[in-house]
């Protein structure tokens, strides 16, 4: 593996070495913040043409190779003046500072002209958007190319992504509940995981916020309040977050608890092939409490090197309680049989994170050593009981618990026009214990990897390559029986992009990754899950680790039209089989088996657009289909379409709103078929005392719920949401700033301004 990396590394770094002399410098607004995502164009001395281009990073930093007919750079940024500086013998330009255009920023919102596209996704900066004032952050999300919001969680490319916020990884997005969308700095989208190990494929978003000035301090205190039309009252929310920075130390803590009624009605049809039918009427009114905090510390060593560490604990209740009328008609001359049936139980779970982070800037062009070490301990315990017209009929419990420790180091080194390379290894040791009616299961994994990718940029052609070895191992003993896995993965990733004219949002693209699925942790646990009165799923201890090749191609028409098109080849993937359990003909089980195959191809196509100054919206649609073989059976055909409308507006400066909505077609995917669904969701909000007060409504206008068809051995069950959606959400925000040195520095600059007018005059 040594060897393999080495070897690696080394091409990597001969193809980068370059000769040509390097033009460095930065870019900074009239407050010396550094401003990222700037436009670099480096223009011939003759007429002007483009020769080659770069953006500035997060420090506001750019490098790029001078060509020996180069005489002008010229700076670009959206919200401000172009500035254009002539190029002389001196290498770095030092300190070009940009100036607001005030008529381009009160006129013009263009979302797509803030998209910094790279080999491998893009950059965003909110600021200045109009996105910055949505309510919330999924909100913003919704507007970024490639991301989709359902129910409250994004999703890129229609996976779930790695997510982190200033450099950590969040264990769930609900933490982005205490993120304001006005305290984002900076958003990087990486459709391939870089980094990530050989079982990520949801790809990675990098959330940057907005720091305090020294001796400076800010936050929000927020409450949402919901209720439902058909049920009542069913939510209440507060949230407390609060950053600073004093001196070298900076401090970001935040509080989030949920008190929720979880609601559904439905309706379940079981048809046997033996003549048994059963149909229920169920009703489920379980509450959940939750509460989650964050504290953040970071210090500067130096100018070069960073500590930081944070911490988080959370702890969720629920009080799960399903009431069903069940009716049981054995066959087609008999008279049926109707009972009361109640699965109910608590459940919770606690959860402590620790991460800890050196970060070292080892040159002046922003190379860096990183070092991270991550603790995370999860404890769960459910309990289940039935009755059965009030007799005690089935209970079980389960407690599951799992520590993990993960250490990564990594290496970022930039080198002169653009190009980058990173190296880094991960190693990450889990252990998971269940205790299931007095039975243990234990399971010990070591997961280990290591990867180089290289990035760089030869005029309009951005490209990366890399490569990631893992190693899985993992051992498991349940009941009286030891399961060993041992597997290697060496899986390669290709980007290629062509900028066909940079200036209006024309491109081609190409990418490429392998990748190994998680190992098949459902071989743990032997815990029958009962999800109705009828129906449980279970482990299996025989499943192997699924891998795919993937294979996307992004086309850009312009800042308002892009495509994607996707296809994947999965070898022995997941799917779940059912059947009737042999010691009771009326309740049917699930369970994961590996099929053979799957081949998925699917199309996304995404229109961005300002109708006025006030007015984004965005419309996705996208469709996929799947071909899948397992040993008993081959599926074809199988197919599903998704369809996204989202508006946002800002009607003043203290006043918008927003309006979206999903539809799904008719779905059909290995043994289950869905029906359409849809739903419609708007919001207002309205601030008052300079922005520091906000109110807002949200509401569920309208939805389908979901109809399906599960088609198992020897029987055919029908399912059918029947509750009524319409919700209404009322949360008020005040939010807070201050700080003594913020506050003199703030009555200096008036007073230079003020100077500034005098002399003028």
């Amino acid at each position: 593996m040594k060897k393999i990396l080495l070897s690696i590394t080394l091409v990597f770094i001969l193809a980068s070495v370059t000769y040509a002399q390097n033009i460095t410098g930065k870019l900074a607004d009239n407050n010396d913040e550094p401003l990222v995502g700037v436009t670099v164009l480096m223009l011939s001395k003759a007429d002007s043409t483009y020769l080659a281009g770069t953006t500035t990073d997060k420090d506001g930093l750019f490098s790029i190779t001078k060509r020996s007919n180069a005489g002008v750079l010229m700076f670009s940024f959206i919200g401000y003046h172009s500035v254009y500086h002539t190029l002389d013998g001196n290498g770095n330009v030092g300190i070009i500072k940009m100036q607001v255009d005030e008529h381009l920023l009160d006129e013009v919102t263009v979302v797509g002209s803030r998209i910094i596209n790279n080999a491998q996704g893009y950059s965003f900066r909110p600021t200045g958007s109009g996105l910055e004032n949505c309510n919330t952050s999924q909100e913003l999300f919704a507007f970024l190319p490639g991301i989709s919001v359902s129910e409250n969680k994004i999703s890129l490319l229609d996976k779930l992504p790695v997510i982190y916020v200033n450099g950590i990884k969040i264990n769930s997005q609900d933490e982005l509940a205490a993120l304001l969308p006005k305290n984002i700095e900076n958003i990087e989208v990486d459709y391939l995981a870089i980094g990530e190990g050989a079982t990520t494929k949801g790809g990675v978003i990098r959330i940057t916020t907005k720091k305090q000035k020294d001796g400076g301090y800010s936050g929000s205190l927020g409450l949402k309040a919901g209720a439902m039309a058909a049920y009542g009252y069913n939510s209440s929310s507060p949230t407390f977050v609060f950053d600073a920075s004093i001196g070298k130390w900076t401090f970001n803590y935040y509080a989030v608890n949920q008190h929720q009624k979880l609601i559904e009605d439905a309706k379940y049809n079981y048809l046997y092939d033996s003549g048994l039918q059963t149909n229920s009427i169920s009703e489920t009114r379980s509450w959940l409490n939750s509460f989650g905090n964050r504290l953040n510390i970071s210090y500067e060593v130096n100018d070069k090197s960073t500590l930081a560490i944070s911490e988080y604990v959370g702890n969720v209740t629920i009080k799960n309680k399903q009431n069903s009328v069940v009716e049981t008609i054995l066959g087609n001359d008999e008279e049926a049989m109707e009972c009361n049936n109640m699965i109910h139980g608590p459940e919770s779970q606690f959860v402590q994170q620790t991460v800890a982070r050196y970060i070292l800037t080892t040159d002046d062009k922003g190379s860096k050593f990183e070092l991270t070490a991550d603790y995370y301990h999860q404890n769960h315990h459910l309990k289940q009981f039935e009755d059965i017209d009030n007799i005690r009929t089935y209970e079980n419990s389960t407690q599951e618990k799992t520590n993990m420790f993960q250490l990564y180091p990594k290496y970022t080194r930039k080198f002169n026009g653009g190009k980058e390379l990173k190296v880094g290894t991960n190693y990450q040791f889990i252990r998971y214990n269940d205790e299931t009616d007095g039975l243990s299961n234990d399971a010990d994994a070591h997961i280990a990897s290591a990867y180089a990718n290289f990035t760089g940029m030869t005029k309009s052609l951005m490209y990366s390559a890399g490569l990631t070895l893992q190693y899985n191992r993992m051992d498991v003993q349940t009941a009286q029986e030891t399961t060993f896995f041992d597997d290697v993965y060496l899986c390669p990733q290709a980007n290629l992009m062509w900028m066909i004219n940079p200036q209006k949002g024309r491109m081609f693209g190409v990418m490429y990754q392998c990748s190994a699925s998680d190992m098949p942790y459902s071989v743990i646990n032997g815990y029958k899950n009962f999800s109705t009165p009828y129906h449980y799923t279970t482990g299996n201890p025989n499943l192997i680790t699924p891998t795919t090749h993937e294979v996307m191609t992004r086309i850009a028409v312009n800042r308002h039209i892009s495509m994607m098109l996707v296809y994947g080849h999965e070898i022995n993937p997941i799917y779940y089989e059912h059947g009737v359990d042999a010691q009771n003909e009326s309740i049917t089980w699930s369970r994961p088996e590996n099929g053979e195959y799957r081949r998925m191809m699917g199309a996304r196509v995404e229109f961005t657009y300002n109708p006025t100054k006030w007015w984004n919206t965005k419309v996705q649609a996208a469709a996929m289909q799947d071909y899948f073989k397992s040993k008993t059976e081959t599926l074809k055909g199988q197919w599903g379409g998704k369809f996204w409308w989202n508006n946002n507006f800002n009607f003043t400066s203290t006043f918008g709103g927003s309006l979206n909505a999903y539809w799904e077609t008719a779905t059909s995917f290995e043994n289950y078929y869905w029906q359409p669904v849809g739903n419609v969701n708007a919001s207002l909000w309205k601030s008052f005392c300079d922005d520091k007060l906000r109110l807002s409504l949200q509401s569920t206008i309208w939805a389908k719920g979901r109809k399906s068809r599960t088609e198992g051995d020897g029987y055919t069950s029908y399912y059918h949401n029947a509750t009524k959606p319409t919700s209404f959400t009322l949360s008020l925000t005040w939010n807070f700033a201050g700080g003594k040195k913020v506050r003199q520095r703030a009555e200096a600059e008036r007073i230079q301004q003020y100077n500034k007018i005098e002399e003028k005059k």
